[in-house]
């Protein structure tokens, strides 16, 4: 990668977790303040982030051919689940604890560049992927069990999810890094709108379906609840929330995350990512002051796993500059010759 991109995805992999740290307080508010349903308001915050970044971006551009690349539709998808499943993490745990935990996915990230683009990790990747997972352990541990059991899930699943849609943002045919900043506000948003109308078209019939279900088959088959009622595509708190978190927040970090990736590729990002958590900190504390979200206090357990997590996470975004290169080198060399 060349030194000027590497600092050009560096600078924008940090503008786009900022954001996410912003939007994820947000959304967690709406959840907790404002009673809005998960599901409506994660298809809500796509369609109007795609609707604000194709009013911004270049009309001309080639509507269909972005329309009729499976791709999008994988990205899409994989983008509006993600959220979903974070957002319901959001019900039992803070905003800094969620991003902690999720740092998870750097993990995904290393194993699934191996696993499809060859890229082995090297030692210092592995033990450093060791002391997250026991970073995570050591978060999870200070939680009830029944919270534990379903943050882990849904933090996992969101996790997981991520990281394919960051491998499929890397492979994407249309996201190169020689766009025009219009022809990527409109790429990015005609993505992020036809995915987000899609599942709420899809969403909306499957609940009208569901109100016909039997009572019993509802109670056998509880994941049915989590379908909202078409009504609540319209509430004014959904609509509302997602119109707000769409275009002040979530617009501007799919558009740095897409140039970052495309400069760069998935696990560099994930790198970066790692540090979300401190970003989530201090606005959520930050917000936590003016608002009426609850105060964030984290216990003894809460912070080693945050210093375990991104102390191991930015010894590999430093493994991965010249400088960490050389270091690792060196630190070869001079254990072979002890040998």
């Amino acid at each position: 990668m060349p030194m000027i991109n590497m600092y050009k995805a560096g600078i924008l992999s940090l503008t786009t977790i900022l954001f996410w740290a912003i939007s994820n307080i947000f959304l967690r508010y709406c959840l907790l303040e404002h009673n809005c349903n998960q599901f409506a308001i994660a298809c809500s915050n796509a369609l109007f982030c795609g609707l604000a970044m194709i009013a911004l971006g270049n009309h001309k551009i080639n509507v269909w051919k972005i329309i009729s690349n499976y791709q999008t539709w994988v990205f899409g998808s994989l983008q509006i689940f993600r959220n979903l499943f974070m957002i319901m993490a959001f019900l039992y745990v803070s905003s800094t604890q969620a991003n902690l935990l999720s740092n998870i996915e750097i993990v995904f990230s290393v194993l699934f560049a191996w696993f499809l683009f060859k890229r082995k990790p090297g030692e210092i990747d592995v033990m450093a992927m060791i002391f997250i997972v026991l970073g995570c352990f050591i978060l999870l541990a200070g939680l009830p069990f029944s919270v534990m059991v379903k943050v882990s899930i849904f933090v996992a699943i969101s996790s997981f999810l991520n990281v394919l849609r960051t491998v499929i943002a890397e492979v994407y045919d249309d996201n190169k890094a020689t766009l025009s900043v219009k022809n990527r506000l409109s790429m990015t948003g005609w993505i992020m709108f036809v995915s987000g109308i899609t599942f709420i078209i899809v969403a909306a019939f499957l609940a009208f379906v569901v109100s016909y279900v039997p009572p019993a088959i509802k109670e056998a088959l509880p994941f049915l609840s989590m379908l909202p009622a078409p009504a609540e595509y319209v509430a004014l708190n959904n609509v509302l929330c997602g119109l707000i978190n769409g275009v002040c927040f979530y617009s501007i970090s799919m558009y740095c995350y897409l140039y970052a990736v495309s400069l760069s590729n998935s696990e560099y990002f994930m790198m970066y990512r790692s540090t979300q958590a401190v970003f989530t900190y201090m606005v959520e504390v930050l917000v936590s002051s003016f608002t009426a979200l609850p105060f964030l206090s984290l216990t003894a357990n809460d912070w080693l796993a945050a210093v375990t997590i991104i102390l191991s996470s930015a010894c590999m975004v430093l493994m991965r500059t010249p400088r960490g290169r050389r270091l690792k080198a060196m630190v070869s060399k001079a254990f072979r010759s002890e040998k």
